[in-house]
Parts: C-alpha cells; structure tokens; sequence
C-alpha cells in the first residue's frame, strides 16, 4: 500500500525548493554552485528524432545502476505495453494527460484504471503490471533506486477487472492530504511518499499562489524539482530579492545542491512544483539580517 500520507511541521513550508541556471528565462543572476536547471528544450531524450511511441530522458543518476535516479517518461496516445515487473519500487507523478493502468498478465485496456494529471503511483518491486495510454499523450516523473529494469513476462488470455493493491498502489489529486486542508494558505504541501523530515526517498508536492515565497534557506542534501504547473521564480544568496530572480517555466527540472542558500515563490500565476530527494529535507533559515 502507499506509505501513509502525513503533515509535517510548519518550518518544512520552505521545503519548497528553488532551483535555476542562465539557461533558463533571466531576470536576475543565480550562482551556479547551488543551483542547475534543465529546460525542456535542453532534454536528451533517448529518441532525439521524438518518433517513437514511448521515449525517456534520464534527469538524474543511471536507473540501469544501483542509487537514486530521476526519469522523465513519455508516451503517444493510443499505445499500450506488455506485463512486466521491475526489481525494486518506483514512485511515479503524472505531469501531464491521462495514464492507464492495469495489472497482472491480462492486458485489457477497456478496463483500466484512469490517472489523470497529478496522480500518484507507486509500482511495488516485483509485482507485474502494464500500462499505456488511450486519446492523449502523457508524460510521467519517475523516482526510485536502480535498477529499473523492465522485466517482461507472458501475456495470459481473459479479462482483467481491477487493480491489485499489491502490486500498484495509487493516489489521486482528489485525495491528496495538504498542510491546509482549505487550499487557502499561500504556501501549501501534500506529502505524497515519505517523511522528509526523516531519512530515506520523499516525494512532495508543493504549491505557491502568486506573490507568495520562501525566505532564504537551505537544506542538508540535495533536491530535486520539476515544475508541473505555471513559472516558479528562483533566487540564491542570503538577500531576498524579488527583482534578482530567475524565471522556471512548466516542465523545467532542477537540482538544488544542498547546503546552498536559495529561495522561490510565484510572480504573476500559481505554481506547482514536485519535489523528491533523499531527506532529510529540512530547512535552516539563512536571511541577511
């Protein structure tokens, strides 16, 4: 089952991680020993020629390896895989569109369970599943410890009817448990794996409403974000400055290198920001008196 979602304490709001380079829309300078940025047009996907049905960009780490990695999943519409399992557990967000899944061996997409954008899926390692997509393409952010190999097995004849909750474990946006229960906060966060005040992998979601944002802080490891959803304005250094940031548009993914002073917010629109790592993900204030 998905690890039991859980509130942590007020200081971790500025668990909201900030992230940027040059390469990114400018507005100011960041110093590039806290913070890298890779935009979308900069990704090295598998497939440059982007013709084939499915194609990846690895983001972070080797999934083939053993340790922490970060990949970038996505799919055309109307195409469906095979049964398969992989090693070990893999945390996967749907960034945009609407995946199906199933599993077992029975491939049977007209009774597939439905995740639109936002949901959370977790892939028990070992446990055979499949899915694919149907009128829209998707793209999925995917977080685990290599390796990730896919193993395929036989596909068997019949009818599948529902999700084995020991083999996909699934959350949906509707049923995410935010800090503020109301959505009212300025600053808001969902836990959707994990404890990131505590060691071990975390996945967060985070949101900002415009004109909200972090005081500078840092955090002990590195930090990783994707932005989902609208344009995250990044700064770095102790002096908090509105008018010294970077701009992050939707789909930019970024690494925050611990025990580096930065911080973020939203400008014109709301913000949407995964977050995952290594924790602890806990935050030291560090503002310029």
């Amino acid at each position: 089952m998905i690890a039991q979602l859980s509130l942590i304490r007020p200081y971790l709001a500025a668990l909201l991680l900030a992230v940027g380079s040059p390469a990114a829309s400018q507005a100011g300078e960041l110093n590039p020993a806290a913070v890298k940025a890779t935009t979308p047009d900069e990704f090295k996907w598998r497939d440059p020629t982007d013709r084939a049905d499915t194609n990846q960009t690895i983001l972070y780490g080797d999934p083939t390896k053993p340790g922490f990695y970060v990949v970038l999943n996505k799919a055309r519409a109307g195409r469906f895989g095979g049964p398969h399992y992989h090693p070990n557990d893999r945390f996967i967000t749907v960034l945009s569109g609407t995946w199906w899944k199933g599993s077992g061996t029975t491939v049977d997409p007209t009774h597939t369970t439905r995740l639109p954008t936002g949901s959370f899926v977790i892939d028990y390692g070992q446990q055979v599943h499949w899915d694919g997509t149907k009128e829209e393409p998707i793209s999925i952010l995917i977080v685990g410890e290599g390796p990730a190999t896919n193993i395929p097995v036989p596909q068997s004849t019949g009818s599948f009817t529902a999700l084995d909750p020991k083999a996909v474990g699934v959350l949906l946006p509707d049923q995410y448990k935010w800090r503020d229960p109301t959505l009212a906060a300025p600053t808001n966060q969902a836990v959707l794996h994990g404890d990131p005040s505590k060691p071990g992998l975390y996945v967060v979601v985070n949101t900002y409403k415009p004109g909200a944002y972090s005081r500078p802080h840092f955090h002990p490891n590195d930090g990783f974000v994707t932005v989902m959803k609208g344009t995250l304005w990044i700064g770095t250094g102790a002096k908090f400055d509105t008018n010294n940031m970077v701009a992050m548009r939707t789909g930019t993914f970024m690494q925050h290198f611990g025990k580096q002073i930065h911080y973020q917010g939203a400008k014109e629109d709301e913000v949407t920001i995964v977050v995952v790592g290594q924790g602890p993900a806990t935050a030291t204030p560090a503002e310029e008196k």
